[in-house]
């Protein structure tokens, strides 16, 4: 679509002036709020975004949340902001961070569009832009939740209420679904984004260390406490904490998160002495808690108490309408990351991934992109750039390839296959794979090489 140049302003003199001025050159899209940015972006290869800030700019945002949204929208394109006087300092403020030029508001057209030209144009853009299709989305400073999934679009509104209020928010979804990031994204909607973000894992910790990882504990508390070191609740002071996997709490655990839900209070491992949390709470579980109070292992109390503000992410099997864009998206990503020129994603490629299951649902869909883009040859992602597991499903055809007649050329597809494999599950790490697959890195290397799996 050639260079683009979005204008986010609601002076309409201003975006006739740059129109007139950018146009000839450039294809112009405008818009006066920014929660239009998403959609007159999402189809434009763009060579900058021209921000105008005033006091009627924000319209409701909060200045994080508006920032957010731009930069999402921008893409990697450089956002030049020209901030008036009225503007709100807290925006102009985080402004200054975000945008590539800030300039002052009496700032005319012409001198904007010369700036403009300076930035170097962009490549056309043709694996990533949103399908034409409904879809809703919640923008933070640095992270974003894009569905096409209507089923997921009411959630998305009561969250960024939910997300505005001092309460506690309860996470409910598969391994990979996306919990963490979603309460980043919480975290970055709430009063609190400018505090600390902490997280535990309570599935990564032995039992009896949990109470002291949430709570802290006092020097002389158990052995090796030889001095006091303070809990998440105390270190997220402020800001949010994510209590993750509270599923694996025991029952007496459960019953000191109730108190420190309803009062604030907690005491330190060791000590008498009452402290009261100030962070906001996020608590995230695997499984439906409700099972969980039927077989006896969760308390009633805690889950009526959880359940007042409860979200599900469903997982990405019922999302077929988000596989293709959450793809292409990570396919943009990593082909940036690791310098792999990558202009396409084959029908029979994405078909694949339609049909998967995706039991580590979107973490591994993101694993299996990174993995596509590292092997990808040809600029088009195709089936034979997926792992085995998903180019011998049921219904994935493979890609036409000459028949290979001698032993040596059957060899050559068995060992690659081999190969591929032990490096997808060593996470492409030479050295383990080598030691794993018994030859040495020199070997390894040598067969890659012979085998057109280097660049």
């Amino acid at each position: 679509m050639g260079n683009g140049v979005f204008i986010l302003s609601r002076s309409a003199a201003l975006v006739e002036q740059l129109r007139l001025q950018l146009s000839p050159s450039y294809e112009v899209v405008t818009a006066e709020s920014v929660d239009d940015a998403p959609v007159q972006t999402a189809h434009i290869a763009l060579k900058a975004v021209i921000a105008h800030l005033a006091k009627e700019t924000l319209n409701g945002h909060s200045p994080g949340e508006f920032l957010g949204t731009l930069q999402e929208s921008a893409r990697a394109a450089p956002i030049l902001a020209v901030v008036d006087k009225d503007c709100p300092s807290r925006l102009s403020s985080l402004a200054r961070q975000v945008a590539s030029r800030c300039l002052d508001g009496d700032v005319d057209a012409h001198a904007i569009a010369e700036l403009v030209s300076q930035y170097p144009s962009p490549p056309e853009d043709l694996i990533f832009c949103l399908p034409e299709l409904p879809y809703k989305a919640i923008h933070g400073a640095t992270r974003s939740l894009v569905t096409l999934t209507p089923a997921m679009f009411p959630m998305l509104d009561e969250l960024r209420v939910a997300a505005a209020h001092d309460v506690t928010i309860l996470l409910i979804g598969e391994t990979g679904a996306g919990k963490t990031h979603l309460a980043r994204l919480i975290h970055e909607l709430s009063p609190r984004a400018a505090e600390r973000f902490c997280t535990i894992a309570c599935g990564t910790l032995p039992p009896d260390l949990i109470e002291s990882e949430l709570f802290g504990y006092v020097r002389g508390a158990f052995t090796g406490a030889d001095r006091d070191k303070e809990g998440k609740f105390a270190a997220a002071s402020d800001g949010t904490l994510l209590l993750d996997e509270i599923d694996v709490l025991s029952l007496d655990q459960q019953a000191k998160l109730l108190r420190v839900i309803e009062t604030g209070e907690y005491e330190p491992v060791g000590s008498n002495e009452t402290h009261v949390s100030r962070a906001g709470l996020i608590v995230a579980s695997n499984f439906d808690l409700e099972q969980l109070v039927h077989a006896g292992t969760f308390r009633t109390d805690l889950y009526y108490r959880l359940n007042v503000l409860r979200f599900r992410l469903p997982p990405l099997r019922e999302r077929p309408l988000d596989i293709e864009f959450l793809a292409r998206k990570f396919a943009r990503d990593h082909s940036e990351r690791h310098g792999i020129h990558i202009d396409a994603l084959a029908p029979e490629f994405l078909a694949a991934l339609r049909g998967a299951p995706w039991p580590g649902n979107i973490r591994e869909l993101e694993n299996v992109m990174r993995r596509a883009v590292l092997y990808c040859r040809t600029g088009t992602l195709s089936v034979a750039d997926l792992p085995s597991s998903l180019r011998h499903a049921p219904g994935v055809a493979e890609p036409s390839q000459p028949r290979a007649e001698s032993l040596e050329a059957r060899v050559g597809i068995i060992e690659r296959q081999i190969i591929e494999e032990s490096l997808e599950r060593h996470h492409q790490h030479r050295a383990a794979t080598a030691r794993a697959l018994g030859i040495s890195r020199v070997t390894l290397y040598n067969k890659m090489k012979k085998l057109g799996m280097l660049q």
